[in-house]
């Protein structure tokens, strides 16, 4: 219940924690003293500005404020050694967010507001009411666990808070998203997966009857799982056949890791992958999105590597490929691309694509999913990391996804890469293209719109009549004190918050196992 906000044992929570937060696919690195010394910073300022404006400090975290706060906490802190004093001679900080530190709240709504056609290629939730729940326990305690960090999920429901319901809630009415794709998990068996098919289908239906009837704000995946089980490859060709002929899917979703034998796949696999891409191609479903990067537990870490993306893009320039994740590993720093160092994380990326002579803006799309998310505290990282993306896939060619809503609402993101500028020098000294709002624009929508076929203006001018829009505007005027954003992050954002939140689990857990 609402009154339970005010209970004093409630804490205090920013809309996102400074440091990594983990989607459930890997362990966060541990967060450092300056991650924590602006969480304290964040707070205080927080306490300040409430008490000036006269409002509670809950209410002020949890909206447009508490990002800003968040936000600029990191700026002055330096989360990354991005305090200049602190850097060697000739190295300069990658950047900062461009907002406001004193308690003008029209000066932080300005800051953080847009207008950008906004679609959200990577989003998830779950079907707390699905056969899974009973039939895979341990992955179903996993999801509510993951919710630890959300006090507005009660003990007894933490499940719905991963529901169609909060999906709509958070996506929608609560962020400036758009248009979303919903992807669902890989798993060996149909009624062991969180959110199958048709599960999917009912939200995306949903979704689109708030809208007029052509304005479609949600798109399908779907996974295709060419490696579980005896006769898997045939299964799943004739699966691809049925979804494309009832006109369901936008996309196939490939998890080369997934591995329920202990072994993964990659995409050039002339047993496996070759025959799911030329099916595809057959089909006329001709973009493919494959996880690469962040190997979840259980999962084959080497078949994580993006070295398979240049390869298949070279044999198959007709196909579009979007890389999920960017191939951004969780313990690998982002620096300058160099090739000697280019095994893991988004140089490994880069150099499939050098390799096999992909030019940027050709048909490779590197996705942002929780990479973003985990690299907004360190400014320099994120900024080598778009500025890599950039340069390597083509201002064209990055996407704007969220994981979302496994880390919470997807707003806070959008705050921050609405607000996050380069530093024109550090640009300058790796070669990199600023950061400019006609190139967020791109990343934050319009790259998926073409894409995905979608006229973004017309688009646009749907959407504004629908009812979902009618719903948000209503949701976002009602007064604070009985409307709460739900910006507090989830998922645990250290290794001993990981390991808390497998102890129950037996020390392990593997989806649809």
């Amino acid at each position: 219940m609402r009154e339970k906000k005010t209970d004093p044992e409630f804490p205090l929570l920013l809309p996102f924690t400074p440091g990594q937060a983990s989607n459930g696919e890997f362990v966060p690195r541990a967060r450092t003293r300056e991650h924590l010394e602006a969480e304290a910073l964040a707070l205080e300022m927080a306490e300040q500005i409430a008490w000036k404006r006269g409002i509670d400090r809950r209410r002020f975290l949890q909206g447009a404020g508490g990002i800003a706060v968040t936000l600029a906490a990191i700026n002055l802190v330096g989360c990354d050694g991005g305090d200049k004093k602190s850097l060697p001679p000739g190295v300069t900080a990658g950047g900062a967010y461009d907002v406001p530190t004193d308690a003008d709240p029209d000066a932080v709504c300005e800051k953080l507001a847009g207008d950008e056609f906004i679609f959200d290629v990577q989003t998830h939730h779950v079907d707390p009411k699905g056969p899974w729940v009973k039939e895979s326990p341990a992955t179903a305690q996993f999801f509510a666990r993951f919710l630890g960090g959300d006090p507005s999920c009660a003990e007894a429901d933490k499940l719905d808070c991963l529901s169609r319901f909060y999906y709509t809630h958070d996506i929608f009415l609560e962020s400036d998203t758009t248009m979303a794709v919903l992807s669902d998990t890989p798993s060996s068996v149909d009624t062991q997966d969180p959110l199958n098919f048709d599960e999917m289908k009912r939200t995306r239906d949903i979704i689109n009857r708030l809208s007029p009837p052509a304005s479609g704000r949600m798109r399908l995946h779907s996974v295709v799982v060419p490696n579980a089980g005896p006769n898997a490859l045939q299964h799943q060709l004739d699966r691809m056949q049925a979804r494309a002929e009832a006109m369901d899917v936008a996309a196939w979703k490939l998890y080369t890791p997934y591995a329920p034998d202990g072994k993964g796949w990659f995409l050039d696999d002339p047993l496996l992958g070759i025959p799911v891409i030329e099916q595809a191609r057959k089909l006329g479903v001709k973009t493919i999105c494959a996880h690469k990067g962040l190997p979840l537990f259980g999962f084959d870490r080497a078949a994580a590597s993006p070295r398979d993306i240049g390869v298949v893009a070279r044999a198959y320039p007709d196909m579009n490929f979007v890389v999920y994740h960017s191939g951004w590993f969780p313990g690998t720093r982002e620096g300058p691309y160099d090739p000697a160092n280019a095994e893991v994380g988004v140089n490994a990326l880069v150099k499939s694509l050098r390799d096999n002579g992909i030019k940027p803006n050709a048909n490779v799309y590197a996705e942002l999913g929780s990479t973003w998310r985990n690299l907004m505290s360190d400014t320099t990282q994120a900024a080598h990391v778009l500025g890599k993306l950039i340069k390597h896939c083509g201002e064209d060619n990055v996407l704007w996804g969220t994981d979302c809503i496994w880390t919470g609402s997807p707003q806070p993101q959008i705050a921050a890469f609405r607000t996050f500028k380069m530093d024109p020098q550090f640009a300058d000294q790796h070669g990199y293209l600023l950061l400019t709002d006609a190139v967020k624009r791109k990343i934050f929508g319009l790259n998926a719109a073409r894409l995905y076929g979608v006229d973004p203006v017309a688009q646009r001018c749907k959407i504004e009549k629908d009812e979902i829009e009618k719903l948000r505007s209503t949701w976002l005027d009602l007064d604070g004190a009985t409307h709460e954003p739900r910006y507090a992050s989830r998922g645990p954002t250290d290794r001993e918050g990981m390991r808390r939140w497998f102890a129950d689990n037996g020390g392990r857990w593997q989806l649809g196992g």
